[in-house]
């Protein structure tokens, strides 16, 4: 099972992480979201327990306890199962389109074949 974990301290660390999980069994990894510019953890984690029932027993344990001034949030974000991120590479969930991205075929604008915009500038009909 997968662990988002968020109001986490910013001076949290794996050994630190990997303790607070400790009593729901043992973690089969960890990831603290770091600062981009500063390098330094945002507050921010994902951990995988290898047992949903332990995943489980982690939320309902951890969730809500107070770590620093905010309370910690916890939620699971494992992938349902037989749910693909990836649906084969057609884009538009499977809708075919004949002719550009908009739509509709080649050639044909949104008010029909043989339509032509009028011209600008310069005189009328030449």
């Amino acid at each position: 099972m997968h662990i988002h974990v968020a109001n986490l301290p910013r001076e949290i660390d794996e050994k630190k992480l990997a303790d607070l999980f400790k009593p729901y069994g043992p973690l089969v990894s960890t990831r603290i979201d770091l600062d981009r510019v500063t390098g330094k953890p945002t507050g921010f984690a994902e951990v995988e327990i290898a047992d949903d029932e332990q995943g489980k027993k982690a939320i309902e344990g951890l969730h809500g306890q107070k770590l620093t001034d905010y309370a910690l949030s916890l939620k699971d974000i494992t992938a349902p199962k037989g749910d693909e991120k990836h649906h084969g590479g057609v884009s538009g969930h499977g809708k075919k389109t004949e002719g550009n991205a908009r739509g509709g075929a080649r050639g044909q604008g949104a008010r029909g074949p043989g339509f032509q915009a009028p011209r600008r500038g310069g005189q009328r009909g030449a």
